[in-house]
């Protein structure tokens, strides 16, 4: 597989997953809006016109994350990343995304940070996943 198919696959799988995150993160903090404060919830601010955006900020968060730890990190291997540029490459890759889509930009404050988190993580998880592939024996 060429290095570029290996990278689009990588930055798909990566988008999704955080598309999903955020529409769960949005979900639950919709939830608990619900539960503790339900009148703050303005008719037409329920969960079916709300999440689906969230869902596209999480895609292209994570897309952008991805383009920019391609970019910047391409000699680096998954267990030499540092989290915290790891960390750096997805607040700058989400607090992007709200310039991006058209906005004034002041939800920059609120993606940034949780790009930042989901980027930690997502490294974090790829890296678990991978030593524990190499330590799992395979069966013949």
């Amino acid at each position: 597989m060429t290095r570029l198919v290996r990278a689009l696959r990588g930055a798909t799988v990566i988008s999704i997953a955080w598309g999903f995150a955020w529409i769960l993160v949005g979900a639950l903090i919709w939830l608990v809006i619900r539960v503790v404060s339900p009148e703050d919830i303005a008719p037409g601010e329920g969960p079916e016109r709300a999440l689906p955006i969230l869902g596209l900020v999480g895609l292209l968060s994570g897309f952008g994350f991805a383009a920019l730890l391609a970019l910047a990190e391409r000699r680096n291997r998954l267990e030499t990343l540092s989290l915290s540029r790891v960390a750096l490459w997805g607040l700058l890759g989400s607090a992007a995304i709200p310039l991006l889509m058209g906005t004034d930009g002041s939800m920059g404050w609120v993606t940034g940070p949780m790009g930042a988190i989901f980027a930690a993580a997502s490294v974090a998880i790829a890296r678990r996943a991978k030593a524990h592939h190499q330590t799992v024996p395979r069966s013949a």
